[in-house]
């Protein structure tokens, strides 16, 4: 954790800015604009996108770089090579590099991560860099990139102190990823974000492609397996997919990286081939978004830490046999009264455990307000160690990553 270590408890404090990472980059000599990539935002989604997209590029022969957050375990899960974490030696050498840039120009953390996933990305070569976009979209350090597309998942609430207390105000500034003369491409056709999107592709002179209008698919999702029923975009179609992520959402996501995919094929020299495209969408993994550890009895990890990802989550859940208890624990910026309030309406049953965190919301006001909202069974757990030693039954932990991320080092250990 050589990088995170020295930005503990400062990683929310910071003025919004692209003239920091800017000046850093020049500095390097824009090691950035030395390979094509593609950056994906977005509120849900985009760590499932990229992992789909990668490994499209990679099952046809190319070398990728992705670039993500947050990690789980350790930080270096944030830079990938053909999606292989990065070493710990690695990381320390390019911290020590650009040490001197963080101290100059007062970096943040993840504008440090971006200098080093640009970086890393150059001196391997790699042929596409996926690069998932962090906070928003106007000022964030992922836009040093001169990408030859941008993605948007689709906006939710969340990060509102920074984004926008509504989802016009959200929608607006992730829409900040549309370059000019670069395409954009949806993942849903649902507003605001559509219009607003169109708006300034129009401004911009961008192309638009949006789901279900330009690009059409369908899907199920039946535990334990996610079937991309049909897809089609211009001439290239495909049925009957299984997908390496399980839930109702991963059609969608899997249905926007292959859009993305198919965009850029042609001028990545790539000819898109109908039998790797399925071998990697089924063999694609992303840990912590509806991981299942464990299937008797069952134990589902999910890091759906606002409203809109979360009833993704619990649509899934749905699709078992039998309703799980659900564990949730979360950080207290976080709108969990609201989230609590949505578990409530599938179930009167949830077990509660404060995150080992500076920003974790305490068990006694989660425990509270679970009482108000009528819950019949509240389980309350004093760590993550408590909770694990103490699992009853089928169970999905759900909440924050940090509390996923002290889950699978539980695990590991």
């Amino acid at each position: 954790m050589l990088l995170w270590n020295l930005f503990k408890g400062l990683e929310l404090n910071f003025t919004p800015t692209l003239e920091r990472i800017k000046k850093a980059c020049q500095k390097l000599g824009n090691p950035q604009l030395s390979y094509p990539s593609v950056i994906v935002g977005g509120t849900n989604g985009k760590g499932s996108t990229t992992a789909f997209l990668e490994s499209l590029y990679r099952h046809h022969g190319l070398k990728t770089g992705r670039f993500v957050s947050p990690h789980l375990v350790d930080e270096t899960e944030r830079w990938r090579i053909n999606n292989i974490p990065i070493t710990e030696e690695t990381l320390k050498g390019y911290v020590e590099r650009i040490k001197p840039l963080m101290e100059e120009f007062k970096l943040t953390y993840f504008e440090s991560a971006v200098c080093v996933a640009s970086l890393l990305f150059k001196e391997e070569k790699v042929d596409i860099a996926v690069v998932e976009a962090g906070l928003g979209g106007r000022w964030d350090a992922s836009k040093v990139h001169s990408p030859l597309l941008t993605a948007i998942t689709n906006v939710g609430l969340d990060h509102t102190k920074w984004l926008g207390e509504t989802l016009e105000e959200i929608a607006d500034d992730k829409t900040e990823l549309i370059y000019p003369n670069r395409p954009v491409i949806l993942g849903t056709d649902e507003e605001p974000l559509f219009s607003i999107a169109q708006r300034k592709a129009q401004e911009r002179n961008s192309p638009l492609i949006v789901a279900k209008r330009d690009y059409t698919f369908r899907g199920f999702a039946r535990f334990p397996q996610t079937v991309l029923e049909y897809y089609r975009y211009k001439n290239f179609e495909v049925e009957n997919i299984p997908l390496g992520l399980f839930g109702v959402k991963q059609v969608e996501n899997a249905s926007l990286a292959l859009t993305v995919f198919l965009e850029t094929a042609e001028v990545l020299g790539i000819k898109p081939n109908r039998q790797r495209v399925k071998e990697a969408l089924r063999n694609t993994r992303w840990e912590g978004r509806f991981e299942i550890v464990r299937e008797k009895p069952l134990l589902v990890l999910d890091g759906a830490h606002n409203l809109h990802a979360l009833k993704g989550t619990l649509e899934s859940l749905k699709t078992l046999k039998e309703f799980p208890l659900i564990i949730y624990g979360t950080m207290r910026d976080k709108d969990w009264k609201n989230q609590l309030r949505l578990i409530r309406r599938y179930t009167d049953r949830i077990g509660l455990v404060e995150v080992n965190y500076h920003r974790s919301e305490k068990l006694e006001n989660l425990y509270t307000t679970a009482v108000e909202l009528g819950f019949r069974e509240i389980r309350t757990y004093g760590s993550v160690k408590d909770m694990l030693e103490n699992l009853n039954g089928d169970t999905a932990i759900l909440g924050s990553l940090y509390l996923i991320g002290e889950v699978k080092r539980f695990l590991q250990g």
